[in-house]
């Protein structure tokens, strides 16, 4: 029997996943997306399957054998979907994700992000500065939206009239159901940068963007039309919406934990150790994108049939106690040191310099800015995003003074 994953499960994520750390590790689960598949929840069984060949990533491989096995072509929506995504390196497996993923490297070397500092930083203290005091504010909506938009509109060079839909393009695509919406979502965005892509072809920048344009154009080998469409995607829409949830998970920690934000505000030089305990405590992201055994693996916890698809929940192994002690407890002068959600191995996220940069920026910039910033909501009255990849709050309302 398989046990259903859905969005109300995740609203209490850590106490589901805790569960199933102690009862089936590997545990056969239906979620929206998967009718069928084996949840991994245990750090060294996460960690492992994470730098285990025998994972793969090219899922729409897959899901053309299992069509011609059923004698049918992939649908529209589905070519859509595949077409899209799986062109990404988080798609790809070696040799294929090896090339891509050295392009996208020089997007997120220290020097590239480090050039996003004053700006982001400016920013950061402007979008503290217009909360009006005793105002009521969505910290995702009005803060940590704008603030890594930014960041990644200007990397990526997305002029300003394009930057609106993005994050309902994110929430909808990264969402549970794939319904209607994800589709329509997944078509404009697509639309978006298809066009945007021809454009810069023309009237090239520096920014990333045109550098990926110039090396497909120059050495279509390297890079193909198809993948320039969806590596631009994913590092607009994953990029931005794990950002997003990393610096409203930071402010819910914080406010929630009154002597971690006394201890912080005593010693800002702490704001590193918030990032990585954040990122252990209340991972952006709960269950990584789908891949699939290809041969048997079999786990201290249990085995995972050859084809099977594979989840592995990254939000579960940062809680689990074999590795982090007193893991349910929100402590930032805790070393985190190990923890997975930017993922292990070679699918580790290029976009974590990045990731930790926006996090320390928002963090101090809402502590010296708004010094007597508190929840506007009990905390039971939040609720998470329907969602098994992403762990965040659908909104965090927060009133700015005393």
């Amino acid at each position: 029997m398989r046990v259903a994953v859905d969005g109300e499960a995740m609203q209490d994520a850590h106490g589901f996943m805790a569960k199933l750390r102690g009862s089936a590790p590997v545990c056969p689960v239906s979620e929206a997306r998967q009718p069928a598949a084996a949840l991994v929840t245990r750090y060294e069984d996460v960690r492992a399957l994470l730098a285990d060949g025998r994972v793969r990533h090219d899922v729409r491989s897959k899901a053309e054998r299992e069509a011609a096995a059923e004698r049918r072509e992939l649908t529209p929506r589905e070519e859509l979907m595949y077409w899209a995504l799986g062109g990404s390196m988080i798609y790809r497996d070696p040799p294929d994700h090896t090339r891509l993923r050295r392009l996208v490297n020089q997007a997120f070397t220290p020097r590239a992000v480090e050039r996003l500092r004053p700006r982001l930083s400016a920013v950061a203290d402007e979008l503290v500065a217009a909360f009006a005091p005793g105002a009521t504010v969505d910290l995702v909506g009005e803060f940590a939206v704008p603030l890594t938009t930014l960041a990644i509109c200007e990397l990526l060079g997305i002029p300003q009239d394009g930057r609106g839909a993005f994050w309902g393009w994110a929430q909808a695509i990264n969402d549970a159901e794939a319904g209607d919406g994800y589709y329509e979502a997944l078509a404009e965005a697509v639309e978006y940068l298809s066009a945007l892509i021809e454009r810069k072809r023309v009237n090239r920048g520096t920014d990333l963007l045109s550098e990926l344009i110039a090396v497909s154009d120059e050495d279509g080998d390297r890079l193909s039309a198809d993948e320039l469409v969806a590596t631009s995607l994913l590092l607009l829409i994953a990029g931005h919406d794990t950002s997003v949830h990393l610096i409203a998970n930071a402010v819910l920690c914080l406010l929630t934990s009154p002597d971690q934000l006394a201890a912080l505000r005593a010693d800002p030089s702490l704001v590193d150790n918030v990032v990585e305990e954040v990122l252990r405590y209340e991972s952006p992201v709960n269950i990584l994108p789908t891949r699939f055994a290809g041969s048997s693996i079999e786990l201290a916890g249990g085995t995972i049939p050859e084809g099977e698809t594979v989840l592995l929940s990254v939000l579960s192994a940062n809680r689990d106690e074999s590795v982090f002690p007193d893991p349910d407890r929100f402590d930032i002068t805790r070393s985190a040191a190990g923890h997975l959600a930017f993922g292990h191995g070679i699918h580790y996220c290029p976009g974590a310099p990045l990731a930790r940069l926006e996090g320390r920026l928002a963090v101090a910039a809402l502590i010296t800015g708004s010094p007597h910033l508190r929840l506007a909501v009990a905390p039971d009255e939040l609720r998470w995003r329907d969602s098994t990849l992403m762990h965040g709050l659908e909104s965090l309302l927060v009133r700015n003074g005393q």
